[in-house]
Formats: structure tokens, C-alpha cells, sequence
């Protein structure tokens, strides 16, 4: 990216000086110290912990059936089985967690941030020597769980596509590192927002179960039944690749444990009173019993981006089960139902980064304003026009002395656009009750003029270059505004004078503005198979002719200059320039 803007700038901006600089910055921007997740160097105060109990912390069980490892506040420590001083196994500012013994008890996987992003890491069953085994920048790994040779892991990497939710494939990685193998895409590609976790191969590695969600459709829903089904457990077969439900109905089936034998699964599911059960299936005779009723409330309501549930893992012996719950650790024998406790004691100092806190005076009868928005300069540079608190501002360049634009106080002030000739100011009003218009109002005094005829809701007005026309778009309330006047939405012109009725040019677009000699109307407007990439079209002003200009995988705003040479756009938080040919 920034070779490219270096690019961009040398063919734009004339003169050896400010390609001089350009380079100078970018070399600053160089010999800046790295980031580094692990620096400790804000992190003045000291937290001393000293606690018999933890909070929703991932157990593992060593192959000798001696230690227990688990994670709290994102460092992992181990414990003996019968309970006891835990041992901090990683002791820093990265968060830890998600511990799991390899099938011989000389390493643990687990999920670190150390790097910059939650991967999958390897560390000596003490916690010496951690070692990334995934490198994943944007999808992260979660869940690690070993395959029986030792040589690889499995874990669940997410997606994002349109929203906040990831939706989940499962993968195999060698412990050694690499890109690893998708073993379980998504279904809906880059649509889907479905989750897919909590891997876990069987003892014999010819399998792998996963937790799946199972509701109907692409979109991650909230309030979902938890009581009825939302997940299912399923099995890939690693040799064909087929897959077979093992676990699902009402309840939910959820973090796929199989028995060191391979014969039984333990699960978690709901019960009525979001309560969350420990069950054990006998996959032979397809038995399911209940082994634990009252297990920490599981997330398969939420996204679960990072496990539905806290890992359980069997005892050596396949007798039992070991668990937290409650902020304490326990086993479970399955055969009888007797719970016995693992007392832990943790005691560790922590590294914390002082509280930010800022004195407010909630009743100040002034204050400064931190949020300004549409700020533009007159083309004379003398005065600023902006938005805030929810009306329109004009500032003097000079004097710094600025007041509203106009002295109503019937509705708020949106979208200002300055005029060519800077002499007045377009903008769009809302009230709860009447609604909203686009109006005109002289920057140095004057009246109002009404734009629309009807009341609406209305945003992004522009001029044409010669004032004489506006453009700008009607919407509709959405869910949370007034569905009253929401009709015939789409992008409107209308004269500047307001003495035209407006015409609807287009139904569809957003941000939209005038071509240089004001014969066409640009616009925007998503695209790609997510809608998240983005085009500039154009159209006459009878809606005709459309033509597409330019497209980006991740612009979220193009504009055109006022005389049509350049094209300024928003790309990754940044703001680009680029000539621009209009066909």
C-alpha cells in the first residue's frame, strides 16, 4: 500500500522537494520500534492475585494422568491432579490460553496474541521455548487440539465477511508450522456467517468431530433457541471426507471430548434453565447419559468465535472427567456421577496498565467540542463552515471567532455544502415530529429556502459547479425513524432555488454529485458477491446512460473533482488522490 501511494504522489505532485519528502516520511515511518504485544513498558502497576478460584478456564489432562493445565486471566499454569499450588506455565502481557497436552506430555499447544493476533503456539510442558505454529494475520485460530501421532493440530480459523460475526472452518496445521490443510470450509463461502469449532480428533485419527451451528439460513442470528437446536456435533472422516451427524437435538451438542479408547464422547448440551450439562454418548450402542447437570452456562447463543464452552478433557484411565465450573476445578466419575474437587490456589503478580481516568463535569455551561463533521473551507479560504451538536457552525480563519448559521431552533442542521460562490450553504434538516427537508440559507445573513416539497428523510446534498442545481438523496426511516414519507426513495435534483419541483434521478446509490459541466449525476454504490466492494457510476440527469467509472475491493467513498481531473477516494482509513478520465 504505501508503494503505491509513493506512486501516486510522484505522478501528481510536481517538484523534487516534495518527493524528497515523501521518501524522508517513509523512512521515518520505517525506523519507528516495532510494536511488540509482549512490551511491558506501559505497564507501570503491579496486581498481586492470590485466589482459590478462576473464571471459565480451559483444562487439559497430562497422558499420565498426573497434572492438570489450565488457563486464567491469559496466562496458563499447571496443577497436580489432587490439587495444589498452581505453577504459572507463562507469566506476560500476551494473552494465553486454550492450554492442551500433546499425546506425550512433553508439549502443550495453546492460543496466544504474543505475536500480534491469536494463533496457534507450542511450549515444553514447563513453558519454556514457545514456538508459533500458525501465522495467521486476519483469520485467527482458536482451539487446538493434537491427532494422535503428535505431528499435527487441528483448530478452528476465523472468517469474517459483512458483519462482526466469524463464521468458522476447521483446519489442519503440522506442528511444525506452515499454512496448513481446510478440512471443513464454509458452506456459503465468503457469505456465510455460520460457526464451525472446537475440533478434536478421535484416538485412532481416522476422524475428526467438530461443533457445528445448524440453524437454517446464512445469517448469524441473535436470540437464538438454545433449548431446542442450534448446534450439532459432527464427524469428519479424514480419508473420504465424508461428514456424519454424531450428536444434535434439543439442547444442543457442543465441545466433542472422545474417551482415550474411542468408544464414548462426552459433550456439553442445555437443559431448561440455562443450565448447560456434562453427557456421555456410547458410540456403539448410541446410549446418552448425563453425567454432570449443572456445568457454567455455554455460549451457543452467541458467536463462540473462541469455543461455545470451556474444554473438558477424559482422565487417562477413561473413568472420568475433569472440568471447571463454578470458578472451581473438578472430575467427574461417569460410571457413578461423584464429583470430587481439585482444590487450586493461585498466587502470581501481574503487570497492569494504570486506570485511565478523566474528570468530567457532566453540567459544564461550556465545554470544548472534540466531534466536528462536513468542515469545509469557503474557496476563499476566509471563513470554516462545519457541523456540530447538532447544528451548522461558521468560523473565522483568522479570529477564530465562529457562531451558527442560522438562529432556529425548530430542527437540527445536516450536510453542509458551501456553495461555489460561498455565499450560502446547503444542508438537510430533521425534526422527530415533521420530519426533515433540504434547505438553503445565506452564509452572510438571509432567509431559508426550502428545497423539497415534502417532508423526508434527506442526506447528502451537493451543488452543481455552478450553483444553480442541487442533488441529493431520500431514505427511509430505517427501523428506528418515522416510516412516514418514505416512499420513492433514490437520489433526487432539483434547482438551487428551490422554485423547481425535484425530479428522482435514480432509485439506487449513495453519495452522490455533479459532473463538471452538470450534465451527469456520479454515485456510488456496493458490489461484489458480500457487497463490500464498491463502484462509481454515473448517470444523465434523466436517470439514462448509466456508466460504471471506477472499482475498488475496499474504497468506502469516491468523489470527483469539481472540474473532473481527479478522483479523491477513502481506502483503509486513508484518503488517496488519482487522476481521473471520465469515459
Amino acid at each position: 500500500m504505501k508503494y503505491r501511494l509513493l506512486t501516486m504522489a510522484l505522478i501528481m505532485l510536481p517538484g523534487l522537494l516534495v518527493c524528497n519528502q515523501l521518501l524522508a516520511d517513509e523512512q521515518a515511518e520505517e525506523d519507528k520500534p516495532k510494536w511488540d504485544v509482549s512490551s511491558d513498558t506501559n505497564y507501570t502497576d503491579l496486581a498481586k492475585i492470590d485466589t482459590d478460584e478462576t473464571t471459565w478456564s480451559n483444562v487439559s489432562v497430562s497422558p499420565d494422568g498426573k497434572t492438570l493445565v489450565f488457563d486464567m486471566l491469559g496466562d496458563i499454569y499447571s496443577v497436580p491432579m489432587t490439587g495444589g499450588e498452581a505453577t504459572a506455565l507463562t507469566n506476560g502481557i500476551e494473552w494465553n490460553y486454550q492450554p492442551t497436552f500433546n499425546p506425550d506430555g512433553t508439549r502443550i499447544a495453546f492460543i496466544s496474541d504474543r505475536a500480534g493476533g491469536d494463533n496457534i503456539w507450542v511450549m515444553n510442558a514447563d513453558g519454556s521455548e514457545p514456538t508459533a505454529v500458525t501465522d495467521e494475520a486476519e483469520h485467527i485460530v482458536h482451539n487446538p487440539s493434537w491427532s494422535p501421532d503428535g505431528q499435527y493440530l487441528v483448530g478452528r480459523k476465523g472468517y469474517y465477511s459483512t458483519r462482526s460475526i466469524m463464521a468458522g472452518e476447521i483446519w489442519m496445521f503440522h506442528a511444525g508450522g506452515g499454512n496448513g490443510v481446510n478440512l471443513v470450509e464454509r458452506p456459503n463461502a465468503e457469505n456465510d456467517q455460520k460457526n464451525r469449532s472446537e475440533p478434536a480428533f478421535t484416538p485412532d485419527g481416522k476422524y475428526v468431530y467438530y461443533s457445528a451451528d445448524t440453524t437454517s439460513g446464512l445469517v448469524w442470528q441473535y436470540n437464538k433457541d438454545s433449548i431446542g437446536s442450534v448446534f450439532a456435533i459432527k464427524r469428519l472422516e479424514l480419508a473420504t471426507g465424508k461428514t456424519q451427524t454424531i450428536v444434535s437435538g434439543a439442547g444442543g451438542a457442543i465441545r466433542p471430548t472422545p474417551s482415550p479408547d474411542g468408544k464414548s464422547l462426552a459433550y456439553i448440551k442445555r437443559r431448561l434453565g440455562l443450565v448447560s450439562q456434562i453427557m456421555v454418548k456410547d458410540l456403539e450402542s448410541g446410549k446418552e447419559t448425563l453425567v454432570f447437570d449443572g456445568f457454567e452456562r455455554d455460549l451457543q447463543e452467541s458467536s463462540g468465535s473462541e469455543g461455545n464452552a470451556p474444554a473438558i478433557d477424559w482422565l487417562p484411565d477413561g473413568q472420568s472427567i475433569a472440568f471447571w465450573t463454578g470458578g472451581k476445578f473438578h472430575s467427574v466419575n461417569v460410571a457413578s456421577g461423584d464429583v470430587t474437587n481439585i482444590p487450586v490456589r493461585i498466587t502470581v503478580s501481574k503487570k497492569i496498565r494504570p486506570a485511565l481516568r478523566e474528570q468530567v463535569n457532566v453540567a459544564a455551561d461550556k465545554f470544548q467540542v472534540d466531534a466536528i463533521r462536513w468542515a469545509s473551507y469557503t474557496s476563499d479560504q476566509s471563513q470554516i463552515v462545519f457541523q456540530a451538536l447538532g447544528y451548522i457552525w461558521v468560523r473565522d480563519a483568522k479570529s477564530g471567532k465562529q457562531a451558527r448559521l442560522t438562529r432556529q431552533t425548530d430542527h437540527y442542521e445536516f450536510y453542509p455544502v458551501i456553495s461555489p460562490d460561498g455565499r450560502s450553504v446547503l444542508y438537510t434538516s430533521w425534526n422527530d415530529e415533521t420530519l426533515g427537508s433540504v434547505m438553503v440559507h445565506g452564509l452572510r445573513g438571509g432567509g431559508s429556502t426550502t428545497i423539497t416539497q415534502q417532508p423526508g428523510h434527506y442526506i447528502e446534498p451537493a451543488f452543481s459547479a455552478d450553483g444553480k442545481k442541487v442533488v441529493y438523496r431520500k431514505i427511509t426511516g430505517g427501523s428506528l425513524l418515522s416510516p412516514l414519507w418514505e416512499m420513492n426513495t433514490g437520489i433526487y435534483t432539483a434547482s438551487a432555488d428551490g422554485k423547481s419541483e425535484p425530479k428522482l434521478v435514480t432509485t439506487s446509490g449513495d453519495n452522490p454529485h455533479f459532473s463538471a459541466d452538470g450534465q451527469r449525476i456520479y454515485y456510488s454504490s456496493n458490489s461484489g458477491s458480500m457487497k463490500t466492494e464498491l463502484d462509481l457510476h454515473s448517470v444523465n440527469l434523466a436517470g439514462n446512460d448509466e456508466r460504471q467509472h471506477l472499482h475498488s475491493k475496499k474504497a468506502t467513498q469516491f468523489r470527483v473533482s469539481p472540474n473532473g481531473q481527479w478522483v479523491a477516494f477513502n481506502e483503509n482509513f486513508k484518503t488517496y488522490v488519482a487522476p481521473f478520465f471520465s469515459n
